[in-house]
Order: C-alpha cells, then sequence, then structure tokens
C-alpha cells in the first residue's frame, strides 16, 4: 500500500467507525478538540504488567508500525510494571485503561472472565487450541472480532488480539505426564476463571503468582509448577532467572495458548482524528497476522534451554486421553455459557482441518534427571571462541560502516523499522567487555549488558526493559558479524546489527 496517497475522507471515517465501534457522526462531526493534529505527534501510553517488551515481540511490532505507518506522528511509549506482580495485576491494567490513566494495554484474554466478560474463554479451553497453525487459524478467523465485540462493558475499546506461545507444564520435582501427577500439588496459572477450573479439575490447588513471587514461592518449595510458554523460559534464563527451578517441561502438553488482547480508551481514540485512528487500527490488524509466526521457534528453544539444564518428557498418548477426560467437567462448565460454547465449536472445527505441524521432537541427551548442579547464566560472557575464549574475541571497540536504505532492507528487517534514522548515520560504533555494551550510531546511543551462551549473544538494555536477540555471532581476522537467530526478518533486535560486518579498532 502506498502510505502517501490521499483517501476520501468519507472512506476514513467510515473504515474508523467500523473496526473502532464509535458512532459515525461522533468520528464524523467536526466540532470538538482532535488531539494531534498532522503536524502535531501524539503520543499514546500503553500499559503491561511485564517490566518491558522482551517477552512480547508482537507488542513490539505493532509499537513499531503505529511509527512506521504515521510516519511518527503517533507514538507508543510502554508503562512497564503496573500492579507490581499482584496476581490482579491485568485486571489493574483493564480498570486503568477504562479510567484514562493509560491510553492504551495489553493483557492476556484468559482475564477477562474474572472481570464479567466470558466471550474469550473458549482460548482458555484446556488443550482445545493445542497447536501454532490451529492458533493461526483462529486468530486469522472472525472469532477475535467477535469475542472483542463483549468489551465494551469494561468501558474499553477493544483493538486486535495477538498470538503469543503454547503454554506448557514446568515441573520442579518431576514432569507432570499423567492425570495422577497433579492432584496434591500447588500449581501457578494466570488468574482466569477457566484455567483456575482445568487446574482444580486436575486435582491441583491453584496459585495466581507470577514474576518474582512466584520465583520465591518456586525456591520455598510452596509452588510445585507452574505455566510458560518456552519463549519466556529462554528470556527468564537469559536475564538470571533460571528455569532450572523448575526444569522439567511436559513437551507435548500444551495446555492453552496465552493471546493477548490490546485495549485503548474510547475516549482517548475519539480525540484522535480519524487518520490516526486508522493508523493505530492497521497496525493492530497487522501486528496480529505478524504474531501468528513468531511463537513457532519451540524446537529451537527446547535445545537452547536443555543446555541450560532443562529436561524435557514427553506424556503418552494414553496419559493424554486420561487428562482431556479429567477436563470434561470445565468443558461442561464453559459450554453453559451459549457464546463460548459456539466458540469452541468453531475451534474444534477449524481444528479438524487443520494439520497441528511436526511433533516436537525432544534432542538426545535432554531427557532423564535434571543436573544436580543446575548451570545459571553470569553477565560476564563464558562460550569459548578461538584460543582466549569468547570474553577475549569479543572484548573492544567495533566500528561498522555506514549503509543505504537499500542495504538495510536487503538485511530483511521489521516493516516497523522503516524510518530515516535507520540508515545513512556516521558509522557504529559498539564497545563490547566485561559482559557490557555501548553502541552508538542507528538508531542512538544505547548501554547495557550481554550474555554469550556458545555462538549465541543477547543484549540487554541498561535497564532491562528491552532485549535484543539472541544473534547468532562469529569473528573473522578481527571482523565481528552478527546474524539473527530466531525470527530471521522477524527478529527481536535491531536489523543495524546485521547489516554490514563489524571491524575491531581497539582491543
Amino acid at each position: 500500500m502506498n502510505l502517501n496517497q490521499t483517501r476520501p475522507l468519507r472512506r476514513l471515517i467510515c473504515a474508523a467507525a467500523a473496526v473502532l465501534g464509535c458512532v459515525v457522526a461522533a468520528c464524523a462531526a467536526p466540532g470538538g478538540t482532535k488531539a494531534g493534529g498532522a503536524s502535531e505527534p501524539v503520543v499514546l501510553r500503553i500499559a503491561t504488567v511485564n517490566s518491558g517488551l522482551g517477552y512480547t515481540p508482537q507488542i513490539t511490532y505493532f509499537a513499531d508500525r503505529v511509527s512506521q505507518l504515521s510516519g511518527g506522528n503517533v507514538r507508543i511509549d510502554h508503562v512497564p510494571r503496573v500492579g507490581n506482580f499482584a496476581p490482579a495485576a491485568e485486571q489493574q491494567v483493564v480498570h486503568g485503561v477504562a479510567a484514562g490513566t493509560f491510553d492504551l494495554g495489553f493483557v492476556g484474554t484468559r482475564i477477562f472472565d474474572t472481570l464479567g466478560v466470558k466471550s474469550f474463554q473458549a482460548l482458555s479451553a484446556p488443550m482445545l487450541i493445542d497447536s501454532y497453525p490451529l492458533e493461526r487459524a483462529v486468530i486469522g478467523s472472525a472469532i477475535p472480532r467477535q469475542m472483542m465485540a463483549g468489551l465494551g462493558r469494561l468501558r474499553v475499546t477493544g483493538l486486535a488480539v495477538l498470538a503469543d506461545g503454547l503454554h506448557k507444564p514446568n515441573a520442579a520435582a518431576h514432569p507432570l505426564l499423567r492425570p495422577r501427577d497433579w492432584p496434591g500439588i500447588t500449581f501457578a496459572t494466570f488468574k482466569s476463571g477457566a484455567q483456575d477450573e482445568a487446574i482444580r479439575a486436575l486435582g491441583a490447588r491453584v496459585s495466581n503468582l507470577f514474576g518474582n513471587p512466584l520465583r520465591a514461592a518456586l525456591r520455598s518449595g510452596k509452588v510445585q509448577a507452574f505455566e510458560k510458554n518456552l519463549l519466556t523460559d529462554q528470556i527468564n534464563e537469559q536475564i538470571n532467572q533460571p528455569v532450572t527451578i523448575a526444569p522439567y517441561v511436559t513437551a507435548n502438553l500444551n495446555l492453552w495458548p496465552q493471546p493477548l488482547a490490546v485495549i485503548a480508551n474510547p475516549a482517548r481514540l475519539a480525540k484522535l482524528t480519524p487518520q490516526q485512528r486508522g493508523w493505530l487500527q492497521q497496525a493492530a490488524g497487522d501486528a496480529a497476522a505478524r504474531s501468528t509466526g513468531m511463537f513457532n521457534t519451540d524446537q529451537h528453544l527446547m535445545e537452547s534451554l536443555c543446555k541450560s539444564g532443562a529436561r524435557f518428557a514427553d506424556a503418552s498418548p494414553a496419559d493424554l486421553a486420561g487428562l482431556r477426560t479429567a477436563f470434561a467437567p470445565v468443558y461442561a462448565s464453559l459450554g453453559q455459557d451459549p457464546q463460548t460454547k459456539a466458540f469452541i465449536a468453531h475451534i474444534q472445527q477449524l481444528k479438524q482441518r487443520t494439520p497441528p505441524g511436526p511433533a516436537l521432537a525432544i534432542p538426545p541427551g535432554c531427557t532423564g534427571p535434571a543436573p544436580a548442579s543446575s548451570p545459571t547464566p553470569s553477565p560476564v560472557p563464558t562460550a569459548a571462541a578461538h584460543a582466549g575464549g569468547a570474553a577475549t574475541a569479543l572484548a573492544g571497540t567495533w566500528t561498522q560502516a555506514s549503509y543505504t536504505r537499500a542495504e538495510f532492507f536487503a538485511a530483511g528487517p521489521d516493516p516497523g523499522e522503516d524510518t530515516p534514522d535507520n540508515w545513512g548515520q556516521p558509522p557504529n560504533t559498539l564497545k563490547l567487555g566485561h559482559g557490557r555494551f555501548w553502541k552508538s550510531g542507528n538508531p542512538g546511543s544505547v548501554i547495557g549488558t550481554y550474555v554469550v551462551r556458545g555462538d549465541k549473544i543477547t543484549f540487554y538494555l541498561h535497564d532491562q526493559t528491552e532485549v535484543w536477540g539472541p544473534y547468532t555471532w562469529s569473528i573473522y581476522r578481527d571482523t565481528l558479524t552478527f546474524k539473527k537467530a530466531w525470527y530471521g526478518a522477524d527478529g527481536t533486535g535491531p536489523t543495524g546489527l546485521v547489516v554490514k560486518p563489524w571491524h575491531k579498532v581497539s582491543a
């Protein structure tokens, strides 16, 4: 689409009204204050319970896409750690958006049933959405839009539902493989009526702890297991929050995905121009489409987590069938709501005609007991590289020659990186040493720490609110090369690092 093409005003108004649910007359009315004209940038604050956006690359894409579509006219700034890891922190995000404390927010769709909105419960039905192809089919269907229609009673507007990773059980003592492994344990699940009911149906006690309180409860033995996707496990391991506190993962048991709903304050939306609302909605739709390809990396993540001490096991077909039988009362309860029952039936139809894709293959040496002494990451690189090790090879000051827009796009950037400050600047400089880095150039100066594991390097900005990588790195004759390691063009860090090689100018 040509972003500079002028559209008829009537089409813009109607499109914005259709997708955002506002009244056409109100959107089209020339009166009232419209915050942020064409020459006045608008900053929208998006609330999250997380410490940063490293756990949610789909939200990073959304924010970047808004900036790219608007040419900088609209910018998304995130507000981290809302609720300070309280069990009801995501509910606080919803209340904050409704009250206008935040312009935008994103929360797991699972929590809406705790606020009286049951339209999203089918997404949390246990073992229903159990493959990434099926999640992609659901997100790409009309189901999310129909579910978001119920958000009006919470005084928020739904912009999109974004895909997220499939959640598996992680346990401290042994893998949870069969129905008899569950009774009597305390299992941490994110606060949700449907998910709490599913865990209780297996005979386990429910805890709604997450973040730092959950890690403390695992160490003390008050909680024995929890649910997470493997991307979260990997990021936690890299920032010294080791998954090996609960190293046993049931590889072929996908309890549910954790889709994210992007919500907005209706009054704030009404103050935007129709064009700005259009940019916001298009970015949300693009993020929903892109999100379905961001998390199908579990095979790679298993290999990486295994090296950190995680151990994997598969439940048998009979045990999986036994778990489904145990969940039958949950489905009976969910089916009492006619809309939820219809959504479940629709998803089951999609499941019948959507191949699940290849099963995960547990890497050799990644089964059985976890290591007696689980390794924990250090901010100082430890992996070997040449005779002197990674620390010696990477330490020093590196420069990267300037590059053009054409060269930048040849490296496969994310569309949200299409901004002029990402190319054509003076040569970039990168200083590495003792687990700390400093980078200047495109698009600016940043500092932080880094962790090296084998041929992978991950950068953490100084306040740990953003994670870059991991990247694959290699050095040959004082020339350092980076490649995006996970998603190719959909990597979680800036593409500028990979456009051209880096040359060492000093030790």
